[in-house]
């Protein structure tokens, strides 16, 4: 298939857009490689949207797991046992990492066979929508499947917020006024049930978007506060 052409344009972006998420099958995913080393436009779209998805990687705050999590690893690969001889903390030690370094290899072996080998599409794709600021860094991240009624918000890099305001999501469908779909946590953080299925629901809705109200939302079903963010939705199936 000519994914350049004109009219298959929006398939290829949305094709571009589950490769750089990771949710495109793997059948799939090694096709659209091959394809981007040889036409230019396909590596471009690819290119695009890693280039639109990064500051999702770059928002995410750094965790450092505490040391119980490591002594649950070690204890789970084995490597709980330690000669006399060695002193200090057992994530120091030698041996530690010498076994480490052998079970992750073996882990990697094993995830790059079950990556590869073939396997048929899931049924349900997922709908995402990126809701970012006029920074156009992302705020809030929302998802949901397309055999699903549940939308999950998560919360990238939203700015706090006043304990006095709640945060608000709306539908923008065309030619219509915006319809809330209810309102957040205070981290941006929820899980809203849509109306319908979602092709039902966001049908003729090209994006969502997130004001800031007065505690408890809009008393009028309309926005009343600034809008924070706004995001297009993706579909890709």
């Amino acid at each position: 298939m000519n994914l350049s052409r004109p009219d298959r344009l929006p398939r290829l972006d949305a094709l571009a857009a589950a490769y750089v998420l990771g949710t495109l099958s793997s059948r799939a995913r090694a096709r659209l490689a091959r394809t981007a080393r040889t036409d230019t436009v396909v590596a471009q779209t690819i290119r695009a949207w890693e280039q639109r998805l990064l500051p999702l990687a770059e928002g995410a705050p750094p965790i450092t797991p505490p040391p119980q999590v490591w002594r649950r690893i070690a204890l789970r690969l084995g490597l709980d046992a330690v000669r006399p001889s060695e002193r200090g903390p057992w994530w120091t030690r030698v041996g530690f990492w010498r076994g480490f370094a052998v079970a992750s290899f073996v882990a990697a072996l094993g995830l790059a066979l079950a990556v590869l080998t073939p396997r048929e599409a899931p049924v349900a794709q997922p709908i995402v929508v990126v809701l970012a600021g006029p920074d156009a860094r992302p705020a809030l991240i929302a998802t949901v499947e397309r055999g699903s009624r549940t939308m999950a918000i998560k919360p990238v890099a939203a700015a706090p917020v006043p304990p006095d305001r709640s945060l608000q999501l709306w539908m923008l469908p065309d030619g219509a006024p915006p319809r809330s779909l209810g309102v957040l946590s205070p981290s941006g953080l929820a899980r809203i049930t849509l109306p319908s299925a979602p092709d039902v629901a966001l049908a003729n809705v090209p994006a969502l978007a997130v004001s800031l109200e007065q505690a408890g939302g809009s008393p009028t079903g309309a926005p009343q506060g600034p809008v924070l963010y706004t995001g297009r939705i993706e579909r890709f199936y």
